[in-house]
């Protein structure tokens, strides 16, 4: 079969959607289909500049890359305006410049997916809180295409999921892929049929995670101590993913556990940048920005436990990272992270905004080391069982069939009324 993915964005653009949509459409070429993307040329959303080349391929998947506007200040603005005045008013009118704001808005894109999608056997949207999801779900429908979207929804930040006109291609699409069950359950209260709603949660290509090291080797690599606990942030260092509370955390234990060592990998901020100063002379702690794979597997094999605490997860695959190589994590319990993360079992959830409690978690698996081993290992007994893309795949792959099983009874039955 043909598929078209619609993207916001495609690696080598980094996010946990990005790696999503990657995965499952080149396990689906592996499966014998043919994927196509379309994205646009961004790998930074705050400004949907245009730095990727138009056209490539990445493992067997054509990656069609189109320019979009460019984002700016005063687009920030527009978007910040109409959702204050939408929460407030709740009116459509502050839409469009949620619309606008958002972007990323590519008149290419819309235009080829105008001219070409009829050549697919189905339409695949990509997460749904930028407006690439609105424009291509209309357009899908006028063609009368099938329409799955994957909406990577932040169910505790309803400006992911819940404007009108996100809501319009929720409950008008074909099937809805959610990642967890908490998203899917959200859905379902805001009017999403139950049989239009599948859960397959994010996976892992197994492949690419092979490597020699060992945590001992790992260390060695990346000049950290043989002998410490080390707490390892992986991510982009943006606010709400709580990277500071790791930091804040990491200090408050310190003195206690002078063992305790905080490593934080991933592309830096300006307000991380400040912040690092403020603690240059702090011994045990290791910063890296942006790093390569390699680099990031040595940093995963090297830790003890990951320490993720965001409020902002639709999912959290670099939760199934670091189960992969054998460590136990903690993160926030909120709802999208509580129904991935079982804890006490493979790993610890803490309260959001609750720093003591965060760091009562973190003191727990410095001082049970045996049992942080036992969650580390159920949890990559986890990923094995139920977050490889070619589990994944293979499940997306029955809502596809299904998806367009129904759409072609539906077109017979109208046809032979």
């Amino acid at each position: 079969m043909r598929f078209l993915h619609v993207s916001h964005q495609y690696p080598p653009a980094i996010g946990g959607a990005e790696k999503y949509i990657a995965d499952l459409s080149e396990a689906l070429v592996a499966r014998g289909h043919h994927v196509d993307v379309f994205t646009t040329r961004a790998k930074d959303y705050h400004t949907w500049r245009s730095e990727l080349p138009p056209v490539d391929q990445q493992n067997g998947v054509s990656v069609y890359r189109f320019t979009s506007f460019r984002r700016g200040t005063m687009t920030w603005r527009i978007l910040h305006f109409g959702l204050r005045n939408y929460w407030r008013t709740r009116s459509s009118r502050y839409e469009p410049f949620i619309f606008w704001g958002g972007g990323p808005n590519s008149v290419g894109m819309a235009w080829a997916m105008w001219r070409q999608a009829k050549q697919y056997d189905l339409v695949h949207l990509n997460c749904l809180v930028y407006t690439h999801v609105a424009y291509g779900y209309w357009i899908a429908k006028k063609l009368g295409l099938p329409v799955v979207i994957t909406p990577h929804a932040h169910i505790e930040q309803e400006q992911t999921y819940n404007i009108g006109f996100q809501r319009m291609a929720l409950l008008g699409a074909d099937h809805v892929i959610a990642v967890t069950t908490a998203e899917r359950d959200r859905f379902l209260e805001i009017g999403v049929n139950p049989w239009q709603v599948s859960v397959t949660g994010n996976g892992l290509n197994l492949s690419e995670y092979q490597h020699d090291m060992d945590t001992a080797s790992a260390r060695q690599k990346l000049g950290l101590p043989q002998d410490a606990f080390i707490m390892l942030f992986l991510g982009r260092k943006v606010h709400y993913k709580g990277w500071h509370l790791a930091l804040e955390a990491f200090v408050s234990l310190r003195r206690q556990y002078p063992q305790l060592h905080f490593l934080a990998v991933g592309p830096e901020t300006d307000e991380s940048a400040q912040l690092w100063t403020k603690y240059r002379h702090m011994p045990g702690i290791h910063v890296m920005g942006k790093v390569s794979e390699s680099e990031k597997l040595a940093a995963l094999q090297a830790c003890d436990c990951l320490v993720l605490p965001s409020v902002g997860e639709a999912f959290g695959i670099v939760f199934l990272e670091a189960w992969l190589m054998g460590k136990p994590v903690i993160g926030l319990r909120t709802k999208a992270v509580a129904s991935l993360v079982q804890h006490g079992y493979d790993g610890l959830l803490a309260e959001p905004g609750n720093l003591a409690d965060l760091a009562t978690t973190l003191a727990y698996l410095v001082t049970h080391p045996k049992l942080a081993c036992q969650m580390g290992e159920r949890g990559r007994q986890k990923v094995l069982q139920h977050y490889t893309t070619e589990h994944i795949a293979a499940k997306t792959e029955a809502i596809y069939s299904q998806t367009l099983r129904r759409h072609w009874r539906k077109n017979y039955r109208e046809k032979a009324g």
